[in-house]
């Protein structure tokens, strides 16, 4: 009876050296799994825009657009301090279809350590704390120019970083959001400006929060320096509205600016 199991399981499993075929991921994030399933399909029906819309937009923005051009040419003298940095159109949102819905890249982690001017091996204990919180090894990121200021020179390691991408990626998001976010202090979430224009937003985290890690926890004390990191999330979306609502269908906090209440009854 054993076997004929084993004749069974060796029939039905694919072989590591068949080229021509390929095994099924056997595993996918929680995050991946509710993204594919779900949020991609609400996003497409929350920015959808009628055709009729749409058309009034884009002639909107092309009148606009020529109005910018020919008071660019009407003006007396040209700024010489933006000649040489053209102003590039924006980029044309597209279609709402399931295929064209914005999703996550890759995410970047980064470490900066002032330290490592004064002695290189500072470097060592941001390349493992990188290497604990993300599960992948880090890489050493060396200044392209010179800074006497700073009394740096080209060459010199002065940060790390780790590229994520894959169920990777979207592991370690699940671990920021539901389990280093709540337990920080006195965070209320991003704000609703955030962004770099083009859809990706970048997050910035003091020295205290690389300890809330549960992979950190453990070995904290093993570190020697404990700095500051920051996370660049970016997205496919065309524009900072459809990477907001990405990343807050994902879970990510963003927080409307309140203005301050007045006491009314205040003499």
């Amino acid at each position: 009876m054993f076997k004929t199991l084993a004749r069974r399981f060796a029939a039905t499993n694919v072989s590591v050296r068949a080229f021509s075929a390929s095994s099924a991921q056997a595993y996918q994030s929680r995050l991946s799994q509710f993204y594919h399933n779900t949020l991609r399909d609400d996003m497409m029906v929350l920015q959808y825009v009628p055709p009729k819309v749409r058309a009034e937009r884009e002639a909107a923005d092309a009148a606009r657009m020529e109005e910018a051009k020919k008071s660019a040419q009407e003006s007396s003298a040209p700024n010489p301090l933006r000649k040489h940095k053209p102003k590039m159109p924006r980029a044309r949102e597209p279609q709402c279809t399931p295929h064209s819905m914005p999703f996550i890249k890759n995410i970047t982690v980064h470490i900066r350590c002032r330290e490592a001017l004064q002695n290189k091996n500072h470097l060592l204990s941001a390349l493992m704390a990188l290497q604990i919180i993300t599960g992948r090894r880090a890489q050493m990121v060396r200044a392209k120019s010179d800074a006497a200021p700073w009394k740096l020179r080209k060459g010199m390691p002065i940060s790390a970083k780790v590229l994520l991408d894959g169920d990777d990626m979207y592991e370690f998001l699940d671990k920021l959001i539901e389990v280093v976010l709540p337990r920080m202090k006195e965070y209320h979430g991003l704000t609703m400006s955030s962004g770099d224009g083009n859809g990706s937003i970048t997050l910035g985290f003091d020295d205290s929060v690389i300890g809330l890690f549960p992979e950190m926890e453990m070995v904290y004390d093993m570190v020697p320096l404990i700095t500051g990191f920051s996370v660049s999330i970016a997205t496919t979306a065309v524009r900072n509205p459809a990477g907001r609502l990405l990343l807050s269908g994902l879970g990510l906090p963003f927080v409307h600016a309140r203005k301050p209440k007045t006491d009314e009854l205040a003499l």
